[in-house]
């Protein structure tokens, strides 16, 4: 499944490129794989073979009138000993913002095609994967009363869909607005309100309406930016029953030199799948969620730290997640991932990467503990301007406190791709 933005964006990028001052970018690429384990069993494992051709394009602007990007890739993966049926998957990620009266009023798109699992407490194999897509759109106002004070406004359509968690599927209205004061040029204080509607497609599924308010604070000093949110959240379900809690949120930068900065976040509030992956520009992938309507408390902390030299780079993440369900707690689970990532340019083309990911899982329901390793490298050679070629691999192990789940596999993927 495609959404019909993406297939219009996609036809207007072979049919009438000139309408858009952007840039386009093509690319076709056949890619091999190999798997000692693909059914990620503790027993009885299955090596395979599949082959994943990829077409794909994005398209990128930053004018006056549009600002963003849109790429869209469709995947069509086989798997060669027919073990398990062929698949063709899609993904988009766009995130557009068009000036419809300058400086005034703007139309934002904000849209998320992805492969997702079907049960999160299984491992990622054929069978398990769904095709899942948020779409988020509607107008964005700004109006200045004088030089220091403006008012900004919010208004939003969302729609969830998810191919097989039909419980996932909603429509979504959001209003948000913001009172800001500029104190001066690297500091701003606002009052906020936002107010949102959920209605679920499943008839089993709660809807609710959700109101916000909270006040914050921006600032900008030295090579540091601050911005700080704190209120409360209240919640009224279509089946009864309100709930209140408080919110917060700190995100902090940090520029430590000229090659190197730091980035520190974290969120508390109430929160479901559709929300996580839609209402923050560094929403945590949906993966490490449960696809459902159900609403959860989520408390997360992110830490990002990047650095260059050399012709290296450096990236290592920490991100932990506590999801507290409302329905109920047996769905309750903790989640941290770490991943470490270096990358080094070599002359002729050449660059690899070397690196490490870990995750832990922390299930409610029968103290079941998940612990994931992921070491992989890979090298990539750009032959040309439109041709290269990569080759990567990783063993990816899980450990668990249920025997059964316990697997080890090793993929190695080789792959030839041509960008037009």
């Amino acid at each position: 499944m495609i959404s019909r933005a993406a297939g219009l964006l996609l036809v207007l990028s072979f049919s009438v490129p000139s309408l858009c001052a952007g840039e386009w970018r093509y690319s076709v690429g056949d890619e091999l794989g190999y798997s000692t384990n693909i059914a990620r069993t503790a027993e009885n494992e299955i090596d395979e073979f599949t082959n994943a051709l990829r077409v794909g394009f994005r398209y990128e602007e930053n004018t006056i009138d549009l600002e963003g990007s849109v790429g869209v890739n469709l995947e069509h993966l086989s798997y060669l000993s027919g073990v398990f049926e062929d698949e063709t998957r899609s993904y988009l990620n766009a995130d557009l913002k068009w000036s419809l009266l300058q400086g005034r009023l703007f139309w934002i798109v904000e849209d998320t095609l992805s492969i997702e699992p079907v049960l999160t407490r299984q491992a990622w194999t054929p069978g398990n994967v769904q095709q899942t897509n948020v779409l988020s759109t509607g107008p964005t106002l700004s109006y200045r009363f004088d030089s220091t004070t403006r008012v900004t406004v919010d208004m939003r359509y969302m729609n969830s869909y998810a191919e097989e968690t039909t419980e996932f599927n909603s429509n979504r209205w959001y209003l948000g607005t913001s009172l800001i004061q500029e104190s001066s040029l690297l500091t701003d204080v606002s009052a906020n309100m936002t107010w949102s509607s959920v209605d679920f497609n499943n008839a089993e599924a709660d809807d609710y309406q959700q109101i916000g308010l909270f006040a914050a604070w921006d600032k900008q000093y030295g090579r540091s930016g601050l911005r700080m949110e704190l209120g409360g959240l209240g919640i009224n379900f279509a089946s009864g029953g309100d709930e209140y809690g408080p919110y917060a949120r700190l995100v902090w930068n940090r520029l430590i030199s000229s090659a190197s900065r730091f980035t520190m976040g974290f969120n508390h509030g109430f929160a479901d799948a559709a929300q996580q992956v839609s209402g923050r520009s560094r929403a945590t992938p949906v993966t490490s969620n449960i696809i459902s309507s159900q609403v959860y408390t989520n408390s997360e902390l992110e830490l990002l730290y990047r650095t260059e030299w050399a012709r290296s780079v450096l990236e290592t993440g920490v991100n932990y997640q506590k999801q507290e369900f409302l329905s109920s707690s047996d769905l309750d689970q903790h989640l941290i991932n770490i991943r470490i990532v270096w990358s080094k340019g070599f002359g002729g083309s050449m660059s690899t990467d070397l690196g490490i990911s870990y995750a832990r899982t922390v299930y409610e329901l029968d103290n079941r503990n998940d612990d994931t390793v992921s070491p992989f490298w890979g090298i990539f050679f750009q032959r040309s301007a439109r041709l290269s070629y990569s080759f990567r691999t990783e063993w990816e192990s899980r450990d668990s406190s249920v025997d059964s789940s316990d697997y080890s596999d090793l993929m190695v993927f080789a792959a030839v791709s041509y960008r037009r």
